[in-house]
């Protein structure tokens, strides 16, 4: 999947003239170019015309290779933005599904319940208020769910959501927070909550939020760099990086414990941290004892880590595997550093792909990190599913794609051949053990998504 660096450019700046860049950096995870300090980037013009799938408009529809055929069936409607499909460990037959707006909504043999297992509307900042005309979609809102490994005991969950803040000056709170089910077991206790972390967010976008419990028991979370490339590479922020704690415990100075073999307890750098130099992890997740994370790129480059204690993975000195000039925002082929100034080897991903391909044709943007299929469509056993959130700004044309995990070196890509097509913009992805799902929203990023209720949740199937 390489390609040269001046076609791309050229390719790129073809396209953006035919859809104006807000379209396309202000994506779910996108941004324009971050300048050094992290200063707000200079607004673009809107879009004058938009590309729309099939190859010959504008969007690359053969840029991947083509994999199995999969029919996709609805079995939940009427959302407005569905951000992430969990189960507990000992409890598959029922899904958890979070709206971006605020609510989770349990799901079961009887379809989709109407009254919320959580609501948490009233506590979550006003989402599409106040932002910047180059964000398109709002990344803030209701953004993890997470199980105890003991629910069934102990009846604990978490969530992150992004709360308003006391102080003017930042945007908003971000919020890891954790509840306890109600005696029915079908609604949450609203009052049980209990504040694990409080963090100020300076900015509106870059939070990441996916949250997930590890076969080690620990509970590990996502945190994207803020709109400051440079908190990835600081070890003294939780910005950029993916964190693991022990919610079990708690320590005089915490409400919660730092696991004894995090790589960097009792060296310099926050307890709290298991990897870094990442740019917004929106969507990771855990097959067997592997975390699997995407990383949404900011110039060319859309990006799949394998996550591994104590690595490093080298935003903003590269953007996939290519270098990354962080003071411009460009991303070359040009001789790139090999390690961090703290010695570090910046570490691979096991999948990148462009925006753009050499004609000029969207690829996608934002990637959609996913989990390794192990469900009733044997064509994609053992296959790691993930997607791409877009490749248009007025039409619902997200990508779904099969990776095949190798021992080492890149992972091969394949898309999935969708009978009818995929008619949404792909926010998540999740499983119960039986089966996997896609979730996402049928209103284009030109319809103003979160005020609609287009967002579905469809289970794949052959």
């Amino acid at each position: 999947m390489k390609h040269s660096s001046s076609d791309l450019s050229v390719s790129r700046r073809g396209l953006l003239r035919s859809v104006g860049s807000v379209g396309l950096a202000g994506l779910l995870a996108g941004c324009p170019s971050d300048g050094a300090d992290g200063a707000t980037p200079t607004p673009t013009p809107a879009p004058t015309a938009t590309p729309t799938p099939g190859g010959s408009d504008g969007v690359a529809d053969t840029f991947f290779d083509a994999g199995p055929t999969v029919q996709l069936e609805a079995v939940a409607s009427g959302l407005s933005s569905p951000s992430a499909l969990v189960t507990a460990n000992d409890d598959r037959d029922r899904r958890f599904i979070l709206d971006q707006a605020g609510s989770v909504y349990l799901h079961d043999a009887d379809g989709l319940r109407s009254t919320p297992f959580l609501d948490l509307t009233d506590e979550i900042v006003a989402l599409g208020e106040g932002l910047p005309n180059w964000i398109a979609y709002d990344e803030r809102g209701l953004l993890g769910l997470a199980f105890h490994p003991a629910f069934s005991e102990n009846g604990l969950f978490y969530v992150r959501y992004s709360a308003p803040s006391p102080d003017e000056d930042i945007d908003h709170q971000e919020i890891l927070s954790e509840f306890t089910v109600s005696a029915d077991g079908n609604t949450a206790d609203p009052n049980s909550e209990r504040v694990l972390m409080d963090m100020a967010w300076e900015r509106p976008i870059h939070q990441s939020g996916t949250i997930e419990f590890g076969p080690d028991g620990y509970l590990y979370g996502s945190l994207g760099d803020g709109l400051n490339p440079y908190n990835a590479q600081d070890l003294d922020t939780l910005k950029g990086s993916i964190y693991r704690i022990d919610v079990d415990t708690t320590t005089e100075e915490l409400p919660y414990g730092i696991p004894a073999d995090n790589p960097l307890v009792g060296e310099e750098g926050r307890d709290e941290l298991y990897a870094w130099g990442l740019r917004n992890p929106w969507k990771m997740g855990f097959s067997g004892d592997q975390l699997i994370a995407g990383d949404v790129g900011q110039a060319t480059w859309e990006e799949i880590n394998v996550i591994e204690a104590g690595n490093n993975y080298g935003w903003p000195l590269k953007e996939g595997t290519y270098c990354h000039d962080p003071q411009i925002g460009t991303s070359s082929e040009e001789q790139c550093v090999v390690e961090s100034e703290r010695g570090e080897t910046l570490v691979d991903p096991v999948v990148e792909f462009p925006h753009f391909d050499d004609e000029g044709d969207a690829v996608g943007f934002a990637v959609i990190g996913g989990h390794i299929h192990t469900g009733a469509v044997d064509a994609l056993d053992d296959a790691y599913l993930f997607g791409i959130f877009t490749s248009s700004f007025t039409a619902a044309a997200g990508r779904l794609l099969a990776a095949t995990p190798q021992d080492s070196g890149t992972w091969p890509v394949q898309e999935l051949q969708v009978e009818g097509g995929l008619d949404i913009q792909v926010l998540s992805l999740g499983q119960d053990g039986e089966d996997s799902y896609v979730l996402g929203t049928r209103a284009a990023l030109s319809e103003d998504p979160l005020s609609r209720s287009d967002g579905v949740v469809y289970r794949i199937t052959a």
